[in-house]
């Protein structure tokens, strides 16, 4: 989703700097400034979302080591425990 929110930003700042060469004699820059607005958006947007899937993808990975570290501590400790009854 990034992506397209990235390659839609590119697009549209794109055609405001087309806009702005067009109409730079004549001074009706309204659909130019549309377009950079448009633009400056999406990109912020994009970048949100990639930090916001970042982030969630990094707490899913620290959860699933945490619960790893949790099953080898109870095989562990199961393991200490029948060693203890062998003896």
């Amino acid at each position: 989703m990034r992506i397209f929110l990235f390659l839609s930003s590119a697009l549209s700042l794109l055609l405001s700097a087309h806009q702005f060469s067009i109409t730079e004699h004549t001074g009706q820059n309204r659909g130019a400034l549309f377009f950079l607005l448009i633009g400056i958006q999406l990109l912020i947007i994009g970048a949100l979302v990639h930090d916001h899937q970042e982030e969630r993808d990094r707490k899913a990975q620290t959860s699933a080591e945490n619960e790893d570290h949790k099953e080898a501590g109870t095989s562990m400790a199961n393991t200490s425990e029948e060693q203890r009854k062998k003896l």
